[in-house]
């Protein structure tokens, strides 16, 4: 079945499966490529000094390995995005700039949403802020039926479980957990 997309007011039906790969390219795509291109030429000049490299280190074993294949992929693939920009677009101003932008902007949410969860760990605890986390998160994104509240905590739970228990990740304990009494607090600390 062919779908219908709805893209700056313009409508854009794909006849064939060619059409899929041939698509324009918005203003916004160019500008996230570029800049994700400057940022990767950015960190390839930091490697020397960020990531190091030992003379007597077999190559698997160097520090920095991962970060200059990522920082090379990056630029690798990012020279070739910028190619493609070149041959596929006369200009950088599209109709539809702004509200791909918005759309972008709205995905950073979550982002925000997270680095709340991460900063609150430490001071409620592990299990409490990962159920709330859900909960939250469940509500944010318009499931308001008991049932997925239920399957949240349960969700928050499980993963509170799994880290803790089987997988024995060392996260601190809650500054909340000092409140506790004695025997309750090195429970809380160890699987809460």
């Amino acid at each position: 079945m062919i779908q219908e997309n709805e893209i700056g007011g313009k409508s854009n039906r794909a006849e064939k499966v060619d059409d899929y790969f041939v698509s324009p390219y918005s203003s916004a795509l160019v500008w996230f490529g570029v800049c994700t291109f400057l940022v990767a030429i950015f960190l390839a000049s930091q490697l020397g000094t960020q990531a190091k490299f030992f003379d007597n280190m077999r190559l698997e074993r160097q520090p920095g390995l991962w970060s200059a294949i990522g920082i090379v992929g990056m630029l690798f693939f990012g020279f070739f995005q910028m190619l493609q920009f070149w041959f596929h677009r006369n200009g950088l101003q599209a109709p539809g700039f702004v509200s791909e932008a918005m759309i972008w902007l709205k995905a950073g949410e979550y982002v925000l949403w997270f680095m709340v969860y991460v900063s609150l760990v430490p001071l409620v605890g592990y299990l409490p802020t990962t159920v709330g986390f859900l909960l939250l998160m469940t509500w944010r994104l318009g499931y308001r039926q008991r049932r997925f509240y239920g399957l949240a905590v349960l969700a928050g739970v499980l993963i509170v479980v799994v880290f803790k228990s089987f997988l024995q990740v060392k996260i601190p304990g809650a500054a909340l957990y000092e409140y506790l009494p004695s025997a309750v607090r090195s429970f809380a600390i160890l699987y809460l």
